[in-house]
């Protein structure tokens, strides 16, 4: 048997953005060479540019922005063949072909209890349509929108007109996804449960492949903590959780395996709607060649480092509540936080928090930099995160031998157990607390040598970049023999 053929499937990560997702995928890859790895890749705008550089395993790298394009379902199109999609996507067309399949996908898409194979078969239905009609033509026709109402209609969600039609172009940009072509391959892997699990749904459905699902955060659970933050009408958002329900739910059926990172992940998995008998636990792993312990800078403060990028998830905004009683004990202390800005908005909101308490002196933001050295020239690694999976700046410091504060959130209190200190998430009075203590407590110096000596052990045996690659290479092979099996089976019957 040759090369397994992988298409691997990404939203707003991996290659054009930073964050522990982005890290997952290229150590994925990379490490990974003896794999044919395609990259599909749904970004924000047709502008956004790459973060990462594809080795030469990948065979293809496609990028679909969905948004910031005048015609959704477009851009993977020569203009011969968008016109000829026009051109075939008549009213007659849109009748018999288009609109039985868009009636069969709706209900499932605005109700809270849908049945995931009905789903899949209407979005699989639409897929087949438009291999050879036009996308635009036709989700944006009168007769689509007539339908969208009636669905409307037919369920709870009392959508006002602006509500209804704000709806309908978040659904029109969503399913453009349904327009792609997508190549044959042994295995689809989806590095999250929402929109990135579409093309694994229709490459199983079509070609046969076989379809890995992974969560890092439980996808469903941080699109409520992100919906109750934003500016969008209750309804609006209830449309948006049942959209994603529904999408997240059918994923979750398809998928031939569900990789979690530890139990936290897989007890909300099952409550989603995962069988138990599909979830492996990978945990994520870090190149112990790259972070390991170096000699300390000579720090002329005291030094609290944070890698994140900047948005609300992160809980950066907890991190300078805290940052606030630690400089009333530390006078010199500086909190460090390194990573690129994904919420102008929430940073925003921080910026005017350090102004408020007189924080100019001792916080400072910086974009993303040789992380295995930044942790040398730290006293200590703070993650003040609402939300994770299994974060990698965590792994990183272990190996590091940075000791570690950190939110008890997602996987993290099983990732360290006893080796650094764990908080409670949103909490700056005790995030302050521990950070104190590993900064100026009585045994302060000793206590930061021993978690970072029992977090530097810890890691080394359970969360290297070997025993990660090797986990996935064994189940690609696994699943790419069994598809290859089940080929040669239906094509001799």
């Amino acid at each position: 048997m040759g090369k397994a053929s992988v298409l691997i499937t990404t939203e707003g990560t991996y290659p054009c953005y930073s964050g522990g997702v982005s890290v997952w995928c290229d150590y994925l890859i990379r490490y990974l060479d003896d794999v044919d790895f395609r990259v599909f890749a749904i970004t924000h705008s047709p502008s956004q540019g790459m973060h990462f550089t594809c080795p030469p395993n990948v065979s293809s790298c496609t990028l679909h922005p969905m948004w910031g394009t005048e015609e959704p379902g477009t851009n993977q199109r020569t203009f011969a063949e968008a016109h000829q999609r026009k051109m075939q996507t008549l009213e007659g067309a849109l009748a018999k072909k288009f609109l039985p399949h868009l009636n069969a996908a709706l209900p499932p898409l605005l109700t809270s209890d849908s049945r995931p194979e009905v789903l899949a078969s209407a979005l699989f239905g639409l897929h087949e349509y438009f291999r050879n009609h036009d996308y635009a033509a036709s989700m944006q026709s009168r007769l689509a929108w007539e339908l969208f109402l009636d669905a409307v209609s037919m369920s709870d969600l009392n959508l006002d007109l602006h509500e209804a039609t704000q709806c309908m172009r978040w659904l029109q940009r969503y399913l453009s996804l349904l327009a792609v072509e997508y190549p044959c391959v042994d295995v689809v892997h989806s590095s999250m449960a929402g929109l990135a699990g579409i093309p694994g749904v229709l490459c199983k459905l079509r070609h046969g492949s076989a379809y890995v699902l992974t969560e890092h955060g439980i996808h469903l659970r941080e699109l409520y903590l992100a919906l109750s933050n934003c500016g969008y009408s209750t309804r609006s958002r209830r449309f948006l959780v049942r959209f994603h329900h529904a999408i997240t739910r059918m994923n979750y059926y398809l998928a031939d395996v569900v990789t979690t990172l530890g139990e936290f992940n897989r007890r909300w998995q099952i409550r989603f709607g995962v069988d138990a008998k599909k979830i492996r636990v990978v945990h994520n792993g870090v190149d112990p060649l790259k972070y390991y312990p170096r000699t300390s800078a000579q720090r002329t403060r005291p030094t609290v480092l944070t890698m994140a990028r900047i948005f609300r998830l992160k809980g950066i905004d907890v991190l300078i509540r805290a940052a606030a009683h630690v400089r009333d004990h530390v006078p010199d202390v500086l909190f460090q936080v390194l990573g690129d800005v994904a919420d102008q908005e929430y940073f925003a909101e921080c910026q005017e928090l350090i102004r408020q308490h007189r924080l100019a002196d001792h916080v400072s933001f910086s974009a993303t930099r040789d992380s295995a050295s930044a942790y040398s020239q730290a006293d200590l690694l703070c993650l003040p995160s609402l939300s994770e999976g299994l974060p990698y700046v965590v792994i990183e410091a272990m190996l590091s031998g940075c000791p570690v504060v950190a939110t008890d959130v997602g996987n993290v209190a099983d990732l360290v157990r006893d080796t650094a200190l764990v908080v409670t998430p949103n909490d700056p009075g005790e995030l302050a607390a521990a950070i104190l203590r590993l900064l100026s407590g009585p045994d302060a110096a000793k206590l930061r040598a021993s978690l970072a000596h029992s977090a530097l052990e810890r890691a080394r045996r359970h969360f290297t970049i070997a025993e990660f690659s090797n986990s996935f290479r064994n189940m690609y092979m696994e699943l790419a023999f069994e598809q290859n099996t089940a080929a040669l089976s239906r094509a001799a019957s």
